[in-house]
């Protein structure tokens, strides 16, 4: 026996021990899709109301006003407010 031959040899038997080792073929997709069923349809006359801002379980009474927003008030204040805030917070800073 020569050297080819017995590389030969061990060639099929690698290739035989690994075809025996290896994990199964993945089965083949379907060429079509399957149908897909079509949601049901809605009317648009019919819309789900608007999720309440804040605490939902909160029932305010008829007459009793909305809770203020900080923020908001800040739209209010005048020129000479701001300016003052904003030289009293680098003032502070030094």
């Amino acid at each position: 026996m020569n050297k080819k031959v017995l590389v030969e040899i061990l060639r099929r038997i690698v290739k035989k021990t690994l075809a025996e080792n290896a994990p199964a073929p993945a089965p083949s997709r379907p060429k079509e899709k399957p149908d897909v069923a079509e949601p049901p349809a809605e009317t648009p006359d019919k819309q789900e109301p608007r999720r309440r801002i804040g605490n939902p379980d909160k029932v305010r009474k008829p007459g009793e006003k909305p809770i203020p927003n900080p923020k908001a008030e800040k739209g209010t204040m005048k020129e000479a407010e701001v300016l003052s805030k904003i030289v009293k917070r680098f003032k502070s800073k030094k």
